[in-house]
């Protein structure tokens, strides 16, 4: 684990890269941006490979109760027109319903375009290690929301 590093190198970590797909680095607006992430994932969406995001994945499957894992996607974002133009660098999907990521490095992050804001903190300890319990709230509070838990906006920040 790497000591000090920048927003981008910890967004990588967490979430790997979403394939370019020939983007040339213009403006793409949201939905279509979707379906290009969609499009030009480095995993399965529902297999992350990053470890951080194989365990994020894990736990909302979890807080689902689902069976089969598959019906649970979660697609990254990095370096695609979603995040540089739409401020999302992650997305669940399930059963039709979305909801966004923001992985950060800056306690304090003052815009916040996606649903939910995932800190250093909420994923790793001081030492590096990744804190389980951090992704199991956050997953338990992902899973409400895709399980139609609420009926406004998500929170911005979870803790």
């Amino acid at each position: 684990m790497i000591q000090h590093y920048t927003g981008e190198e910890f967004e990588q970590e967490v979430l790997g890269c979403c394939g370019r797909g020939g983007w040339n680095g213009d403006y793409i607006p949201y939905r279509k941006s979707l379906a290009l992430v969609k499009r030009f994932q480095p995993w399965n969406p529902a297999e992350p490979r990053p470890e951080v995001a194989r365990a994020l994945h894990a736990s909302v499957a979890l807080a689902l109760n689902i069976e089969d894992w598959s019906e649970l996607m979660l697609y990254t974002s990095i370096n695609s027109p979603l995040d540089y133009y739409h401020g999302i660098d992650a997305f669940f999907e399930y059963k039709g319903r979305v909801v966004t990521l923001d992985v950060t490095i800056n306690p304090h992050k003052g815009q916040y375009k996606a649903d939910f804001t995932i800190y250093r903190k909420d994923v790793y300890f001081l030492d590096g290690g990744i804190n389980q319990e951090g992704i199991r709230a956050i997953g338990n509070e992902i899973a409400r929301w895709l399980s139609g838990g609420f009926l406004s906006h998500p929170v911005r920040r979870l803790w």
